[in-house]
């Protein structure tokens, strides 16, 4: 059973029951549900591409992210419970951002689009000059990099971060700045567009390895090995499961410092894997090609050194 009520104030009911209808979320969710559904039928009855499945799930995956990030007892507890406000931003900026990419929702809408209009279409868009400069920027790795973790800093810093939880259109601009900056971070690592903002996967390594010290380890550290609450309304705002504001802060900083910093982690030796083995396949092609070159009878016995492409 759902509560139809929108996020306003504090919440003390049942925590199963915390689910709310913010318009604008439930709106959102909707549109791009239609849309990415209308544009992947509308791409298979054409035959012009198949979608792979996996990228369908983790679309919809990235989807309901968001409802349980920002719908749900996360979001209906924020304001009370400072570890469920950290695993809210968690959620959109770990889970929710990299799979809606995943899903490659863009290519999809412009596969969607007949070849002879889909041109026209995007020439329309990125005409003006001004509008291509900011895009060329804002997909920059490094801007998105900056951009990305120095968004997470300042919204952290008590002057912000108070006015947030009191002032619910500051809230909601909060979580659209986290989720809109991570989009940024994650865009060139999974699905960039313009493709020559592809980045390299050792430097993705390496933008991963900084943002756990800054947006996990760093702020998760400071908050849970400071000696008094940081964000004064929680210590007004009674919390609905007993916890003292201190506690709650420690736990909520320990999450960030320890889980968020373990799937930061987990990203980087999944790009390290994926650097292996696609070496690992050059090589061995690359050794396929001379074995059929000496068996064809025109191996000329001098040393090749194995060369590799920079990753």
């Amino acid at each position: 059973m759902f509560l139809p009520l929108l996020h306003i104030g504090n919440y003390n009911g049942p925590f199963l029951l915390a689910w709310n209808f913010d318009p604008l979320v439930t709106i959102g969710l909707i549109v791009s549900a239609v849309g990415y559904y209308w544009a992947l039928r509308r791409v298979r009855e054409a035959g012009r591409y198949e979608h792979p499945t996996w990228q369908v799930l983790c679309f919809y995956g990235g989807l309901l992210t968001i409802v349980l990030a920002l719908l749900g007892p996360f979001d209906m507890y924020n304001d009370d419970v400072f570890t469920f406000h950290m695993i809210q931003h968690m959620i959109l900026i770990q889970a929710t951002a990299p799979l809606l990419l995943f899903g490659r929702p863009v290519q999809l809408a412009l596969r969607a689009i007949s070849p002879k209009d889909s041109g026209p279409v995007l020439r329309t868009i990125l005409r003006p000059r001004g509008v291509r400069a900011v895009l060329t920027f804002l997909t920059n790795p490094i801007v998105a990099f900056f951009l990305f973790n120095g968004a997470i800093v300042l919204w952290h810093f008590p002057q912000f971060y108070d006015v947030a939880l009191v002032n619910e259109t500051v809230h909601v601009i909060e979580h659209m700045t986290f989720l809109g900056v991570a989009l940024l971070y994650w865009w060139p690592m999974i699905d960039p567009i313009p493709r020559h903002h592809k980045m390299k996967r050792t430097w993705a390594v390496i933008s991963v390895f900084f943002s756990m010290m800054i947006s996990s380890n760093g702020l998760g550290a400071i908050l849970t090995l400071a000696d008094s609450v940081i964000y004064a309304p929680y210590l007004s705002n009674p919390n609905p499961f007993g916890w003292d504001a201190h506690s709650d802060q420690q736990m909520g900083g320990l999450l960030m410092w320890v889980a968020g910093g373990m799937i930061w982690l987990f990203v980087a030796l999944g790009i390290i894997i994926r650097i292996l083995q696609l070496e690992n396949r050059k090589v061995e092609k690359q050794q396929e090609a001379w074995d059929a070159l000496a068996d064809s009878g025109e191996w000329d016995e001098s040393p090749r050194p194995i060369t590799t492409d920079p990753v």
